[in-house]
Formats: structure tokens, sequence, C-alpha cells
């Protein structure tokens, strides 16, 4: 168990950014071009959920069993579509994203300042239901990237499950104590309890702050603009 560094997991979509759409539109084209499936995606909830889970979802609803050569074939012209998308659309980052981020991360880039994360105590991961491919490119194309530690990374391609995936994201990162999951639907406060995380909730997605503290977050935030709380939150633990 890591008793040196504290982790703090973040969910991307609805919580650090907003892609614009990117997604569902890299979504039906990757069915056409790695399956050949005419497969809107419009119907799909994808708040809380997970690509994997999508993906052998709308393959079932389709007669079809997914195979680990479809997924694979899938996500590798998910991942090309998104990041031509991104190019031409960057994510919009939500309220404070873009300080509250580095400020966290006490500055670390992996380019230039290795240890300043390390001082801190705090570490910054990923907890998402994004597979890794389009979670980097989602975050590098924010300008979010180097702000997270490599090693801290639990995606919808590790598993359909999303308390799994911070199941995994734990163990990848040495079981830390007191670590943090922030995220904006019932689903993430969810795998946060699951896994014997703290769970910050904020309403920047489609569930606003009673629905976030009926799901039984410890903490829940409008969006995270009040930097001073939720810096007071974290020092406590």
């Amino acid at each position: 168990m890591d008793k040196e560094n504290k982790w703090i997991f973040f969910d991307i979509d609805g919580t650090l950014l907003y892609a614009r759409g990117a997604g569902r539109k890299a979504f039906r084209q990757a069915f056409e071009e790695a399956l050949g499936w005419d497969q809107g995606v419009e119907h799909i909830n994808f708040y809380g959920a997970t690509d994997l889970d999508v993906f052998r979802r709308i393959a079932a609803g389709r007669g079809e069993t997914s195979t680990p050569e479809m997924e694979a074939a899938f996500f590798e012209r998910l991942g090309a579509r998104l990041g031509e998308h991104l190019e031409h659309t960057p994510p919009e980052l939500f309220p404070n994203i873009g300080k509250i981020i580095p400020l966290l991360s006490n500055g670390w880039k992996k380019s230039n300042r290795p240890d300043a994360v390390a001082s801190n105590h705090w570490k910054l991961g990923i907890v998402t239901g994004n597979i890794e491919a389009t979670a980097r490119l989602k975050l590098l194309h924010a300008g979010l990237l180097d702000y997270f530690d490599p090693s801290g990374f639990g995606c919808g391609c590790d598993h359909p499950d999303r308390i799994e995936i911070a199941r995994i994201a734990l163990e990848r990162t040495g079981n830390p104590e007191k670590s943090v999951l922030i995220g904006d639907t019932p689903r993430d406060v969810e795998a946060a309890k699951a896994n014997g995380m703290i769970s910050i909730a904020v309403a920047t997605g489609i569930f606003d702050v009673q629905a976030l503290e009926k799901a039984g977050a410890d903490y829940v935030f409008e969006d995270l603009t009040d930097s001073s709380r939720l810096l007071s939150i974290l020092s406590e633990l």
C-alpha cells in the first residue's frame, strides 16, 4: 500500500471537459469503418457509462457476439476519428479546471518537473469510461494531459464496469490510502464508495447537486470554481 503519496482521480467527460459531441460522431464513424455497421448512437446514454460496455450492448442489440478482434478494430478507428474531430474542435474546459488542475498537480509536467507532485504528496490520476487512447486525446487537446501521472489511468478498455475500473486504477497506483475520486455522475460516486475512496461530485454534467447528494457523495460542488473549499477538503485528508 502506498502511504507516502495521495491520489486524486478524475473522471473526464462532464467533470473536466465537454468534448462538444466529438465522441458520438467518432463512435458512429468507427462502427461504419471498422465493422460496416450503420449504427446511430443518439439514443445511447453515455453518462457514467464505459466505452466497452456501450460497444458490447450495441453489438448484442444487433444480434452480434462481441469479440476481442471486433473491439480492437472498433477502438482503433474510434481513436483515429476522435483525434481528427478534436484537432478541429478542441474540448471546452469547465469553470476553473484550467487553474485547479495545475494547482493540484503542483505544476508538474513530465517533461520538466517529474518530482513536483511527489513533493506535494498528491498525484493526479484518471478513472474514466473512455478507452485509454481517447482519454489521452481529450486531455491532450484540452491542455491537461501532462498534469496526470501516466501510471494512474483506469479506463473503459480495462473493464466494462466503472467500479472495476476504479479498482484497477487503485491497484496500478499501489492502493493508496485516502484516495479521492472526482466525478459528475452517481456512477462515479458508486465507484468511489465501492472502493473505499472519498467521493467528490460536481454538478457540471446532467446531474444536479441534489441528485449527487442523494447518490451519497461525501462532498458536492456546483462546479470547481471554489478552489479554496476544494483545497480545504483535500488538506484534511
